[in-house]
């Protein structure tokens, strides 16, 4: 009797010990996953400093800005010889696409519309009990 109470103890050591070293484990694996996960790293360091992110970004915007600049030459100016370059007929079209712009947007609404509600009473017509569906 005194060896079978015995090996209760230690056996309920054994489990104690092994329910820490899960618990361990487990605490480590989440940290070695938080520090793999680049999304996760990046999301926490956003929020915990902001400030620096936003400052960051605007940095370097402005540095990308000024690196690819192409000549001195003001907005104004471009747009000038840009107008200059183009001839008569594409300053026609453009203006011809323009106008037809919201005629297209309606048409084309239309037949999105047309075909949506194809698609929805072709399906409803086909057979359900032929048909697989997904589980959700």
């Amino acid at each position: 009797m005194a060896q079978s109470s015995a090996t209760s103890k230690r056996l309920a050591e054994l489990v104690k010990n092994s329910e820490a070293s899960r618990l361990v484990l487990f605490d480590i694996h989440a940290g070695l996953m938080h520090a793999v996960e680049l999304p996760a790293r990046l999301k926490s360091a956003m929020f915990s400093s902001p400030v620096k992110w936003l400052g960051g970004s605007m940095l370097a915007g402005l540095v990308a800005s000024l690196l690819f600049r192409s000549g001195k030459m003001n907005a104004t100016s471009r747009l000038t010889t840009a107008k200059k370059e183009h001839g008569i007929m594409l300053g026609l079209l453009s203006l011809a696409f323009s106008l037809s712009k919201p005629a297209l947007k309606v048409y084309a609404t239309k037949l999105l519309k047309d075909y949506l509600a194809r698609r929805l009473t072709a399906g409803q017509r086909s057979n359900h009990a032929n048909t697989r569906t997904p589980p959700y």
